[in-house]
């Protein structure tokens, strides 16, 4: 878009597994796996070593490379597995050719705020594996003052790619400073596995399938695109094994049912995963870390992120504003005074309404599609993208009377009251 905004009256974004064709002017779908196309939930049994076996491959064919690279470490169960995939592989040497950077020992690396969950996590899932650890610590205000820079390199206003990118883009200059050039990380598995906390809430398998499907169809405007962009603004690549082909074909294809979590009995989210690789004989993370509870990476970093946003968005942001948001953005108009402050910015980078419309607009929770809405009653007051809006799930979740009733209304209640 950066190189189109200011040339072009209309665009949009190029729709993944597909072609265009000059001749009729049109996108043709070439990509077509039958969980993609189907109208029936999938009904293939799991068996653990399979879907082990396949993720172990998908690592293995994203560690060829002829320049220096490492692994995202964030301590949560994908990334953590990702690197503990790679450092086994690495040290039978199955990646004939790689540069695991320098020396024998593979490089890993993490971002948080002073005390984060995932500082912690990471070091001690580096520790386990032996890995060379580079744990960056960022303040605050070093990530207040990313966030034009982010929106301008990643090309979007979505709050939850804002929040989860300007950390991976602080700690991707970083990574680019030593010399890195590539870098395995464990995107793809909640979307392709249901990790995300509100699947807690699915009502049934065939609910449960089709978020799965839709998430996985539009990773290219959310998670692929926070980690696609956020590195790329430094010269690093990111390669994603959840994504392999094969891989996502086979879970893809599974019941649903294998996939759903459990209150009662108690079954964690992305269980059959976590199971796959719970081999105490040869064990392949610490049991603390395989049975981590799923932690957004903007909450991860530190809790004291999203709060400190919200706080800068709140005091920036006057009433007034919102209660005239409508008129200033009739697109996608923003709800809280957080995503109007990120639109304000987006629209000072690329101003034409065609940049605006190339974000998509839809109520969430926790990542969720819209469709999740209605799982739960408290959802429609709880709609913010962090995991710890699902009440009942997360261990530190917001209040019981958090109400994230938007700003808009508020201020409209306000200016009615004067």
């Amino acid at each position: 878009m950066k190189a189109l905004h200011d040339q072009c009256s209309t665009y949009q974004q190029a729709p993944p597994g597909k072609y265009f064709s000059s001749e009729d002017g049109e996108f043709h779908q070439w990509f077509t796996p039958d969980w993609l196309t189907t109208t029936e939930s999938p009904s293939e049994t799991i068996h653990l070593a399979e879907l082990r076996d396949y993720f172990v491959n998908a690592v293995r064919r994203r560690m060829m490379s002829d320049v220096p690279w490492g692994v995202l470490l964030s301590g949560g169960l994908d990334s953590s597995l990702v690197a503990s995939i790679a450092c086994r592989l690495h040290k039978q040497g199955s990646n004939s050719g790689a540069k695991a950077f320098v020396g024998a020992r593979l490089h890993s690396f993490t971002i948080g705020l002073e005390g984060s969950p995932d500082l912690a996590a990471a070091e001690d899932v580096a520790d386990f594996l032996g890995t060379v650890h580079h744990g960056y610590t960022y303040t605050m205000q070093e990530g207040l003052d990313a966030i034009s820079e982010v929106i301008y390199h990643l090309e979007t206003y979505d709050v939850t790619t804002v929040r989860a990118s300007t950390p991976m883009f602080l700690m991707s200059r970083k990574i680019k400073a030593m010399g890195v050039k590539m870098v395995l990380s464990g995107e793809g598995a909640d979307e392709i596995l249901g990790g995300y906390l509100y699947f807690h809430h699915a009502p049934n398998g065939s609910e449960f399938f089709e978020e799965t499907r839709d998430k996985v169809a539009r990773l290219h405007k959310y998670d692929c695109l926070r980690a696609n962009k956020s590195t790329s603004a430094w010269g690093v690549e990111v390669r994603v094994p959840f994504l392999d082909a094969d891989f996502m074909n086979y879970a893809m294809g599974l019941e649903p049912e294998c996939k759903m979590p459990a209150k009662a009995p108690r079954k964690i989210e992305k269980y059959i995963l976590r199971k796959a690789f719970d081999t105490p004989e040869e064990p392949w993370l610490p049991q603390h870390i395989l049975w981590r509870q799923k932690e957004q990476f903007s909450d991860g970093v530190g809790y004291g992120w999203i709060d400190s946003l919200r706080d800068v968005a709140e005091a920036e942001v006057t009433d007034a504003q919102m209660a005239n948001a409508a008129h200033r953005f009739p697109y996608n108009t923003p709800a809280t005074k957080e995503a109007y402050r990120y639109r304000a910015i987006f629209e000072s980078h690329y101003p034409s309404h065609a940049a605006a419309t190339t974000v998509p607009a839809e109520a969430s929770i926790a990542c969720s599609t819209a469709r999740a809405m209605s799982w739960h009653e408290s959802f429609s007051k709880r709609a913010d993208p962090s995991g710890r809006a699902v009440a009942g799930v997360h261990d530190s979740e917001y209040s019981e009377n958090f109400d994230i009733e938007d700003d808009m209304n508020k201020a409209k209640k306000k200016a009615r009251t004067k």
